[in-house]
């Protein structure tokens, strides 16, 4: 996180020659946020474009004793909330192309089956919690925090989705 605080000094001293560096240390945590709320590559793409850009009109509020990348987070979650509200739909559209094997693709997050799975099995919130605690490497304790919910309840959620994902592996 040190990297991250000196990178957040340059850019509000308008070295946007750093933004490259703090954009590969950030950028997949932030698009698995958005993509647990969008599930949906081409918009959590558009999405993380707006955080970035948000985050960079900004900069100059962030003080450098925060932590950076959840403040980054914050943005991309209440960007995801607002695209939701804005862009209600009814049977949004499954992204069976998510991540394909371009290397110019920034997000690895793959669709395997068990992505595929825990699209059809789990509820919004608890295909949530699973990505930021499995791909994101976040504890409890911070999902809890990003998300204002209790940590009962996101350890709650996890064990119960995890139950669900492996039943359905199981048939």
């Amino acid at each position: 996180m040190n990297e991250l605080r000196e990178l957040l000094i340059h850019l509000k001293n308008e070295e946007l020659e750093y933004f490259d560096r703090f954009y590969e240390l950030t950028k997949r945590p932030t698009f698995n946020l958005i993509y647990s709320y969008l599930k949906d590559s081409m918009e959590s793409e558009d999405v993380l474009q707006e955080t970035y850009l948000k985050f960079l009109r900004y900069k100059k509020k962030v003080k450098e004793d925060m932590n950076i990348l959840a403040y980054l987070m914050q943005i991309a979650k209440s960007l995801s909330l607002n695209y939701l509200k804005k862009n209600k739909k009814e049977d949004r559209i499954e992204d069976t192309d998510f991540i394909a094997e371009e290397k110019e693709k920034v997000f690895d997050l793959d669709e395997s089956e068990i992505v595929k799975k825990m699209k059809k099995v789990l509820k919004d919130d608890e295909f949530q919690i699973v990505i930021l605690h499995v791909v994101n490497g976040m504890t409890h304790k911070e999902i809890s925090e990003l998300l204002n919910k209790p940590l009962g309840t996101i350890t709650w959620a996890y064990n119960n989705a995890i139950k669900k994902v492996r039943s359905e592996s199981d048939e």
